[in-house]
């Protein structure tokens, strides 16, 4: 998802803003948030595209009940992240808003697998809700990352000592007559 993407790289370079924001002109500062925030408006029309499309085909309302719920809450909190950026905040609370965005996203992309396809109703995730979840939806994304997995414990056998093939025996001599030069027997075992 592009949306998911963009609104990743945007909430980087608003932490990266926000931390130079004492080190920038205010001016300058202005002029990098006013970029921000016209960027998450970006988003934002982009992702109400995605709604729009989805609208448009056949049943789309219908099947993709739970999707549309989000993706639309996801829109008013790119809006919400577009008008803190404007007035020239790019601290925690822009951070926030764009992280819940982000988390929206996630949950779009990521249906529960128990809960079903669309069908709308007063659970938008299908499985209790963003509340209720067990880990945040961002823990499922990045190299290895599956949500549909289960963690199951397994037990894990001691690997210490246990190397296999013993030293060859041309080692075994010499390191024996090292520790014994070390013990102080002149070499003999």
């Amino acid at each position: 998802m592009q949306a998911l993407r963009d609104e990743m790289k945007l909430r980087d370079e608003t932490r990266e803003l926000g931390s130079a924001q004492s080190a920038l002109e205010k001016d300058d500062f202005a002029r990098r948030a006013d970029k921000l925030s016209e960027e998450q408006g970006r988003i934002a029309s982009h992702t109400d595209g995605a709604i729009e499309a989805i609208l448009a085909i056949e049943g789309g309302e219908q099947k993709f009940g739970k999707e549309l719920k989000l993706l639309s809450a996801v829109v008013r909190v790119m809006d919400e992240a577009s008008g803190i950026l404007n007035s020239l905040d790019a601290g925690p609370r822009a951070i926030a808003a764009e992280t819940e965005a982000i988390e929206l996203l996630l949950q779009t992309k990521r249906q529960n697998p128990n809960g079903g396809g669309g069908g709308g109703g007063g659970d938008p995730g299908g499985g209790g809700g963003a509340a209720s979840a067990s880990s945040a939806a961002l823990a499922d994304i990045g190299p290895g990352g599956d949500a549909n997995s289960e963690v199951k414990a397994r037990p894990v056998g001691q690997a210490t000592g246990r190397a296999g093939k013993e030293f060859p025996d041309e080692f075994k001599t010499g390191l024996d007559a090292y520790f014994s030069n070390l013990e102080g027997t002149g070499g003999q075992p």
